[in-house]
């Protein structure tokens, strides 16, 4: 974990936000294909767990803000806090043994995080209509949580040697 001064981690926050959020609008088009997942997945990894949290919420709000808010938005924050959570988990992990995760690690973690996701969000049908709902939905819903899972691995494969990169590179700067 890299420690910014809050100007930074702001500034961090708001570009990788306005990323987040104009890859969800710009891509609406393909369901669940996004980098988001990703790049939360990067900034935990790079900048902690409570940076991840804070690009959570302020990626879901104001996205959800032009793609339509709802009850399901407190569980896409509620799904990728998660992420965040199980991302610090294994970095602290490999942190431990004293290695760092491969790209290949990673981008099939981030790919099953296209599930974990999608059965967080399914939740909110539990709450509304029971079970049976929820089953329903979440059985509807497993080829739209692959397309996520395959769009997070394909992201985190692409996304990962840039950002990372950039990151390391203007943390020595500061």
């Amino acid at each position: 974990m890299t420690k910014l001064s809050k100007v930074q981690e702001i500034s961090l926050i708001g570009i990788l936000a306005a990323v987040n959020i104009a890859s969800r609008i710009a891509l609406q088009a393909l369901p669940n294909f996004k980098p988001v997942t990703s790049i939360i997945i990067i900034s935990v990894m790079i900048f902690g767990l409570a940076f991840g949290i804070q690009l959570t919420i302020v990626t879901t709000v104001v996205s959800n803000v032009f793609l339509g808010m709802g009850t399901w938005t407190f569980f896409q924050i509620f799904a990728w806090i998660i992420i965040c959570l199980l991302t610090e988990i294994l970095v602290d992990f490999y942190k431990k043994i004293k290695k760092d995760p491969s790209l290949l690690v990673m981008s099939i973690f981030a790919f099953l995080m296209g599930y974990v996701f999608g059965f967080i969000v399914s939740l909110e049908q539990l709450m509304i209509g029971g079970p049976g709902l929820f089953l329903a939905y979440y059985a509807t819903g497993i080829l739209f949580d692959t397309f996520h899972a395959v769009g997070n691995f394909c992201f985190y494969l692409v996304c990962a040697p840039i950002l990372m990169k950039i990151f390391m590179k203007e943390i020595k700067v500061f």
